[in-house]
């Protein structure tokens, strides 16, 4: 028989012992107690999967946990223990959400074990009914009439405690080819993977839906800007467009994904889901395999052509292109160590816009590798200014596409941005993904080997997230492992994250590499990488990416905070 964990929360010492002396002689032994004097954290009690049912003694949080489990949505069996069996109070906390009701006076082992039982079944039983209807039965993702409930619930948080809730409708290119040439059983077999993939690159909060067929959408739940949206929209699409077998075949398959972002693009679920269902026609229409996000600002075409094309060409010739920069901090000294650079376009009307708006379409006019030289020349100009301040040892990092390092002419261009800025190639870091590396393994190493012998150096950047073949930590010039924030998000509280960071960070310590944690939020993620020799990190727990000038003044500001720490 399985074992059930039972979550005991009275201030009342003799509670616990009552009802400890009733379950231990349960028979068979099957449930596990966890004992508090209070409900510190209700809202991770009552999500808590961990936790089967809940036995609480009646007190000034009472109606407050009951309604707050309404609120939640909670199916975790409440049940209350309370000093006398009077009627009117039952029928009352049972209005609110209460399971039962136990007498202390009352309570005896086979009352006791008959109530968690039947609780704990009929909340089996619920969440079986659910299930089915509410799962699509290929993937486990929700299914529409599962992901329209889970849409209206999501919006409506989004309006009580006002932050902002986004949709992405994601549509797989190519997936008929699939069919036609491998078979439908196949065909599912590519469904349950992408499936996987797509929520290994989900936070808790958010969810996945099948709308059918080869159709998929996310709920993003409190999303702070579009760059939030952009960051999950993009390892989704890189998680997507990674090789997988087909029987003895390898296939790839790529992902049109279109953002909505409620409020400021809907004000409803029917309009969210139909604004994020139109960006993404846009983006299947500009060739696929990209996130376009929906602006009321920007007028579609039927031909899937927009006003966009044009203000990019404009935005190229009069400079709007930017670039801001996150810190990256040592983790022993909290003493700056490097910079990643990210593209940022200082739109005329629309204000500061994130890769995700733009990127897409400037590949499809051929910008890109405009774009990508003006932003190698702005880091490298960035790091002579850095060095002028007295950060000369800071290095800068940008982000290499395929489509810049496939060039002919990069090295050589490269070079001429080093020499005709007077950067140090010493400190200049270039960040590479594997996916980028897998489509052209040996021409990307000879164009990484030259540029090495400069003393630029290289990263390998979301490593863990595609096929993580060790070979490129052997084959290639590679100075930096980067580990995805998809695995730094829950430590130290989640076993597989925990397994896999601290694999990651012994092996690159055996190859003598320094790893960087990207996706550092929280004291807790920062303290668990110090402990395991995680030797920098980047993320919002230290700074968002921030304009060049601010730096200076960031600097300052850690040089206090670590003097401060000393003093107290």
């Amino acid at each position: 028989m399985s074992r059930h964990s039972i979550s005991i929360i009275s201030d009342q010492p003799e509670d616990h012992r009552l009802l400890a002396d009733c379950l231990a002689r349960a028979v068979p032994n099957r449930f596990d107690i966890v004992s508090a004097d209070a409900l510190l954290r209700p809202v991770e009690v009552l999500a808590d999967p961990g936790v089967d049912a809940l036995i609480m003694a009646d007190g000034a949080q009472t109606d407050y946990i009951l309604r707050l489990a309404q609120k939640h949505h909670s199916n975790l069996p409440i049940i209350l223990l309370v000093e006398r069996d009077d009627p009117d109070t039952v029928a009352y906390f049972r209005t609110l959400g209460a399971q039962d009701c136990l007498a202390r006076s009352q309570v005896d082992d086979h009352l006791l074990h008959r109530v968690l039982d039947y609780s704990i079944q009929l909340r089996e039983a619920r969440q079986h009914i659910s299930a089915l209807s509410n799962r699509d039965t290929l993937t486990g993702a929700l299914n529409r009439s599962g992901f329209r409930s889970h849409l209206d619930l999501a919006m409506e948080r989004a309006s009580k405690l006002e932050f902002n809730t986004a949709l992405l409708y994601i549509n797989i290119d190519q997936f008929a080819n699939i069919n036609v040439h491998h078979g439908e059983n196949a065909g599912d077999d590519l469904i349950r993977t992408l499936a996987r993939r797509i929520t290994n690159k989900l936070r808790n909060s958010d969810s996945l839906a099948r709308l059918g067929g080869d159709e998929f959408a996310v709920i993003l739940e409190d999303v702070a800007t579009s760059s939030d949206v952009e960051q999950i929209a993009t390892k989704i699409l890189r998680a997507v467009s990674e090789p997988l077998s087909l029987g003895d075949q390898q296939v790839s398959v790529d992902a049109s994904i279109g953002a909505a972002t409620y409020p400021q693009d809907a004000e409803d679920a029917a309009e969210i889901i139909d604004h994020a269902r139109s960006a993404m026609l846009q983006a299947k229409a500009a060739g696929g395999s990209r996130c376009i996000q929906f602006s009321h600002k920007l007028e579609f075409d039927t031909a899937g052509n927009t006003s966009l094309a044009a203000e990019l060409r404009a935005a190229v010739r009069k400079n709007q292109f930017e670039l801001h920069y996150q810190p990256r901090i040592d983790v022993d000294s909290g003493e700056l160590r490097g910079l990643e650079a990210l593209l940022r376009w200082n739109h005329p009307e629309r204000g500061l816009l994130c890769p995700g708006e733009f990127i897409a379409t400037c590949d499809d006019l051929g910008l890109l590798k405009t774009i990508g030289y003006q932003v190698i020349q702005h880091a490298c100009s960035a790091q002579v200014w850095l060095a002028q301040q007295g950060m000369e040892d800071v290095d800068v990092a940008v982000n290499i596409s395929f489509s810049q390092i496939q060039d002919d002419r990069f090295v050589a261009l490269v070079k001429d941005i080093l020499s005709h800025t007077g950067a140090n190639p010493q400190r200049m870091e270039m960040e590479l993904t594997e996916s980028t590396i897998l489509k052209s393994p040996d021409a990307i190493k000879a164009c990484m080997d030259e540029l090495r012998l400069l003393g630029v150096s290289f990263s390998l950047d979301d490593f863990g997230t595609g096929f993580s073949q060790l070979s490129h930590l052997t084959d290639l010039p590679i100075s930096a492992l980067k580990i995805d924030s998809c695995f730094v998000r829950d430590v130290p509280h989640n076993a597989q994250q925990v397994a896999i960071c601290t694999m990651i960070i012994e092996m690159a310590r055996r190859l003598n590499m320094p790893v960087i944690a990207e996706g550092v939020e929280t004291y807790e993620q920062l303290q668990f990488l110090r402990e395991n020799q995680c030797e920098q990190v980047q993320g919002f727990y230290y700074s968002p990416a921030i304009p060049l000038q601010r730096l200076p003044r960031f600097v300052q500001e850690q040089r206090y905070k670590r003097s401060e720490r000393l003093l107290s």
